[in-house]
């Protein structure tokens, strides 16, 4: 029997995907036991994978596995004891981090771990991620996109990965024609590369190049100022104009908030910069960045983590309004360093 459950697919908080599991009946006598447990990945993505089972009564999680597209890959896990797992594309992809995840919230962090569940996130210098519960007697899970690639997945996973690297692939669609074919071989040339790599190979060095292209795309923000820098960005994207933040940039920091080429996409930023104290250690306000423009570009913002779609009615919608900077768009990727000359006005508080 193979059921589908619905996912949340998000670019910091955005769209949607899914997951498929099959299952077979279970043996009574086998509960307890130690099984194999498969994760498929046929998306169009490579993967991170996170995944948390009982231990001792508790629940704890690890990661990070590396799943390609259109591979698998197994675990050893204790047959009806409850199990979870969280996935997220690596950050070679453009348009920023897409996750395959649920509702229980577990400690992770970006590096490689071992929670323990028996202290809390903060101490562990970990922080929560939300992974997706998964019947306990399901022996694969598999990892979708709504195209649902199936069997075609690796072949989608080399097109999107061409896409990542610069290269003229019109749509990621599975299928192995000649502009794919002969796209793979120009990028093997490219790059010096023997024709004769195997299919995961090929893939490995698909993402090493991609994860080298995106640090030169798109829109980096580096904290020159006195004090901690909270930013967002604006845009319009498939018509709709959306806004997103934040992300967090400490004193002499740098964050990639876009990975996308800067052409024609329409970009602003805002940023806020934490008040601190002043002298007699009262609390000075926070600053909103100086937008340079006679009529700024403005875009709905919240205190909170936030992803809105359209930029009319802030107020009315439980957002604020505020004033962003328009960025050019003439070329593929943009640094700026923000210094303290750059924030004026009050910030309302607001992160």
């Amino acid at each position: 029997m193979i059921k589908k459950l619905t996912l949340s697919l998000a670019l910091l908080a955005s769209t949607g995907s899914g997951i498929s599991s099959a299952q077979d009946a279970a043996d009574p006598e086998q509960a307890q036991a130690p099984a194999n447990w498969q994760i498929c990945n046929e998306t169009s993505f490579s993967l991170r994978i996170a995944i948390a089972q009982n231990r001792t009564g508790q629940t704890a999680a690890s990661g990070w596995d590396k799943l390609r597209a259109g591979g698998c890959m197994e675990t050893i896990i204790t047959v009806g004891e409850p199990k979870y797992v969280y996935a997220e594309s690596v950050p070679a992809h453009r348009g920023g981090i897409r996750e395959w995840k649920g509702t229980i919230p577990l400690c992770a962090q970006d590096t490689d771990f071992n929670a323990d569940p028996s202290i809390g996130c903060s101490l562990q210098a970990m922080y929560e991620r939300d992974f997706m519960a998964i019947d306990p007697d399901e022996p694969v899970t598999t990892l979708v996109e709504i195209e649902n690639f199936g069997s075609k997945a690796a072949t989608a996973g080399i097109q999107r990965l061409l896409q990542d690297n610069g290269y003229d692939i019109s749509r990621v669609d599975g299928i192995t024609g000649r502009r794919t074919s002969r796209t793979l071989s120009t990028f093997l040339k490219d790059n010096e590369l023997p024709s004769t790599l195997t299919l995961p190979e090929q893939l490995d060095a698909l993402e090493a190049a991609a994860l080298e292209k995106i640090k030169t795309i798109g829109l980096t923000l580096c904290n020159g100022s006195s004090q901690e820098v909270w930013t967002a960005i604006g845009r319009r994207r498939k018509g709709n104009w959306e806004s997103r933040g934040w992300w967090q940039i400490p004193v002499g920091g740098c964050e990639q908030v876009f990975t996308e080429s800067l052409e024609d996409s329409d970009l602003s930023f805002y940023a806020s910069q934490v008040g601190g104290v002043d002298e007699e250690g009262k609390e000075r306000p926070d600053k909103a960045i100086r937008t340079l423009a006679a009529a700024p570009t403005q875009f709905c913002i919240s205190d909170s983590r936030f992803a809105v779609i359209g930029r009319e009615n802030c107020a009315d919608n439980g957002y604020k309004a505020a004033n962003f900077r328009v960025l050019p768009m003439d070329q593929e990727g943009l640094t700026l360093e923000l210094t303290d000359a750059d924030f004026g006005g009050s910030a309302s508080g607001l992160r």
